[in-house]
């Protein structure tokens, strides 16, 4: 019979980390994090020091979870995404699916002009990704 290692805690919150590399470069990038689907923080980083997704990541998942709850009660499944749009900034909520074999939540804060369509286009390509390494 053969083993493998399980990865310890560490290992896995750089492989995370390294995912969130790939949005730092996103022009207008300023925060990102990725966390469990009950809000708790796995992983965070920030080029902006008012921002500390440690603190606010809990209240915008509350606000993605009820909007998974709403859509369903409209017949339309949970969300995958969610936008929220400020004269300063856009959040862009992502998730794995409620389904999925790992239930987890991604969170991107751009500045007003920053490219949202790249951090969607990323989040996305994450997806599996991150699924694989909380699995």
């Amino acid at each position: 019979m053969k083993y493998t290692r399980k990865p310890k805690k560490e290992e896995k919150v750089m492989a995370l980390d390294s995912y969130l590399k790939g949005l730092k470069q996103i022009n207008g990038y300023k925060a990102s994090a990725i966390m469990n689907f009950t809000g708790e923080v796995l992983v965070q980083d920030t080029v902006d020091s008012n921002i500390d997704l440690g603190l606010v990541g809990a209240t915008f998942n509350d606000i993605f979870r009820t909007a998974h709850e709403a859509s369903v009660k409209i017949g339309l499944d949970a969300c995958k995404e969610s936008v929220i749009s400020t004269p300063k900034g856009v959040i862009i909520m992502r998730c794995s699916g409620v389904k999925a074999k790992v239930h987890y939540h991604s969170i991107v804060i751009m500045a007003a002009d920053g490219n949202q369509a790249l951090a969607k286009m990323e989040m996305e390509k994450m997806v599996p990704k991150v699924m694989e390494e909380l699995a």
